[in-house]
């Protein structure tokens, strides 16, 4: 039974080549790397993890803006 390695989505921050399997690497690039790949490019300051912009629901409408307070009045005396 072959596990698969898990893939994490990093972002290159520099031109590198990796001299042990040959591969070439372009800054600014996103690539998909193997968990140990990703530690040790991270570890040599090579990649970054790409964040993915979260989506966010925009409302379909501004929110109401709050009625204003009405004066407190003072109490009567008894």
């Amino acid at each position: 039974m072959s596990a698969t390695p898990k893939m994490v989505s990093a972002t290159i921050t520099t031109d590198f080549n990796d001299a042990g399997s040959d591969r070439k690497f372009v800054a600014g690039a996103t690539e998909e790397l193997t968990a140990g790949e990703f530690a040790n490019y991270r570890a040599a300051g090579l990649v970054e993890a790409s964040v993915e912009k979260p989506v966010t629901d925009a409302p379909s409408s501004p929110a109401k803006p709050k009625r204003p307070r009405a004066p407190r009045t003072a109490k009567a005396k008894s």
